[in-house]
């Protein structure tokens, strides 16, 4: 492994540091998927909660184009 490192022209510290770069930008896409998934669940919570709050998705439907359009 030794011989094969030298002929790459990487030395160990190089290496490892390409390693904790890979392994940082992994937990990164985790986080951000994590948070991207919480907040998909609040807003699929919120709609919920607006269909019970109005009474059933045609009565939520039919406020929510009163409030766009004004009429």
């Amino acid at each position: 492994m030794k011989n094969t490192l030298q002929k790459q022209g990487l030395g160990l510290g190089e290496l490892d540091q390409e390693a904790i770069g890979e392994g940082i930008s992994q937990a990164g896409v985790g986080v951000i998927l994590t948070l991207a998934t919480l907040i998909g669940v609040w807003g699929i919570a919120c709609l919920v909660g607006g269909m019970i709050s109005m009474g059933g998705v045609l009565e939520m439907g039919r406020n929510w184009l009163t409030a766009i359009t004004g009429m």
